[in-house]
């Protein structure tokens, strides 16, 4: 779900930035979830700011995830060009580490996504999984196609997911072994 913010940092980590090795001690100094979550918005924000202000005018301002209750930005938001990227660098190294690690759904999210799945499978789509434990839905290339293309059972199913459609989120499944494939090979 930091789709954004894990580009925006490796770009930092291929340009050998510092901050990198030292992200994971940065801003955790004891202290409460929420003051993170204070922290972290704030930085988001001069982020967002700061990218704006770099060519992309365009770019959302961050916003609580309403599947994690972390601060994060919109799943719509744009890839961030690599210029822009590295401009916005010293920003993004302020980040404290709960928002640069994707964080899982709240346990009652949990059980709306699984509601959700039982719904896109009583819906005309029996194969489709249940989330895995980040709240994502993996996928592979075909079942992608079937639920882009079956709008009825999306249309009967999405009202379960916190947030909507957007956070639905999609990764690729891992790749099932042939027929006959042991897999002792």
């Amino acid at each position: 779900m930091k789709r954004t913010i894990a580009l925006i940092l490796i770009s930092i980590c291929l340009t050998g930035a510092a901050a990198c090795s030292s992200a994971g001690a940065s801003g955790s100094h004891g202290g409460s979830q929420a003051s993170g979550t204070g922290q972290g918005m704030t930085v988001l924000r001069q982020l967002a700011h700061c990218i704006r202000s770099h060519g992309e005018p365009g770019f959302p301002d961050p916003i609580i995830n309403p599947l994690t209750g972390a601060p994060d930005f919109p799943q719509d938001a744009p890839d961030v060009p690599a210029s822009v990227q590295q401009a916005c660098q010293s920003i993004a190294n302020r980040l404290p580490p709960d928002v640069q690690q994707s964080q899982p759904p709240t346990a009652r999210n949990m059980q709306a996504l699984l509601r959700f799945a039982h719904c896109m499978r009583s819906h005309g789509i029996p194969a489709w999984p249940d989330p895995n434990a980040l709240g994502e839905f993996p996928l592979n290339r075909q079942m992608t196609v079937q639920y882009k293309s079956h709008t009825s059972a999306n249309n009967a199913c999405v009202r379960l997911v916190p947030g909507g459609a957007q956070y639905v989120n999609i990764v690729q499944a891992a790749p099932q072994p042939a027929a006959g494939d042991s897999g002792n090979g």
